[in-house]
């Protein structure tokens, strides 16, 4: 993977409106590519990370360079990674004006009119400091970095390492959890489907396949949940909460209601409006959080 980052001017200054346009467009486009990064937009200047494979990442940029929404791209830095920094899976973003930079250490004397391509592209420590500095801002916002092992506290690195380990571990004994289910798969398809006889499948049958076909999919899910603490550039609450979404759905599926309360229906009813009105909720504070920080700096 690579990590580069380019400065460029806007062609007009960006709206609200705009920027959330181009914000969703972004975010949008660069899931679908498997790229992340940052995007800081101030005093009609641009500055952006991306992160990704090299030539998705290459292809991206000569894109991005002939958006007519800006000009005069121009590369700051290019560098291989071993793994990403930024906190959105697709593009954070900050609006940067005046109150913020006077909140970034070291740079107490820098302001936004600071914020241009001429400047920038002078001042690397500048930027690698502006984006440290709102990188770390957004993981405190999100909740991400809960395990990181860049802390000020050496003690606290050194747990959340530990902590690591023990994840990878349990990581190892879902895989043979998951190659267990795998095993029993075979073994229900043998005695449920094959050796009683085509003829003689019914239903229950199928229901009890699909079960056992579910339980190994739903093992996958919880693997990747926990894999996911061992990432800095996705946010955990968000897909722990799909994934507990996607497990019941596929419990729905082989209900048998003829066996089932109704209330036990109706409480899984429940709780997946609920996780489901969290998901959109969490999904639209990230939007309109960052058009009200937009709003506010105008």
């Amino acid at each position: 993977m690579i990590q580069l980052s380019y400065i460029s001017s806007a062609t007009e200054p960006m709206s609200t409106h705009d920027l959330l346009a181009l914000l969703r467009g972004c975010r949008e486009g660069n899931a679908d590519r498997g790229v992340t990064g940052m995007l800081l937009y101030g005093n009609a200047t641009f500055l952006q990370v991306l992160e990704g494979e090299e030539g998705v990442v290459d292809d991206l940029l000569e894109r991005i360079r002939r958006d007519p929404r800006h000009t005069g791209l121009q590369v700051l830095h290019r560098k291989s990674i071993e793994r990403r920094q930024y906190s959105d899976w697709s593009m954070g973003f900050k609006r940067v004006a005046d109150k913020e930079l006077g909140q970034v250490e070291g740079l107490r004397d820098f302001a936004e009119k600071d914020f241009n391509p001429a400047f920038l592209t002078q001042h690397s420590a500048v930027v690698e400091s502006l984006m440290n500095h709102f990188r770390k801002e957004r993981f405190k916002a999100i909740g991400q970095g809960e395990l990181g092992v860049d802390e000020e506290d050496r003690m606290i690195n050194v747990l959340h390492r530990i902590i690591r380990g023990a994840v990878r571990v349990l990581a190892v004994a879902m895989v043979v959890t998951i190659l267990w289910g795998v095993v029993d798969v075979l073994t229900v398809l043998y005695y449920e489907l094959f050796r009683p006889g085509i003829e003689e499948l019914k239903i229950h049958d199928i229901v009890i396949t699909f079960g056992a076909f579910l339980a190994v999919l739903i093992a996958i899910e919880i693997f990747m949940n926990i894999t996911l603490y061992l990432r800095d550039d996705v946010v955990h609450v968000k897909l722990v909460i799909a994934t507990a979404l996607m497990a019941i759905a596929r419990k729905v599926i082989v209900f048998d209601f003829h066996k089932l309360e109704p209330m036990y229906v109706l409480a899984t009813a429940a709780v997946a409006l609920a996780l489901g009105i969290v998901y959109w909720l969490m999904d639209r504070k990230t939007l309109w959080g960052e058009a009200g920080s937009r709003h506010s700096s105008h």
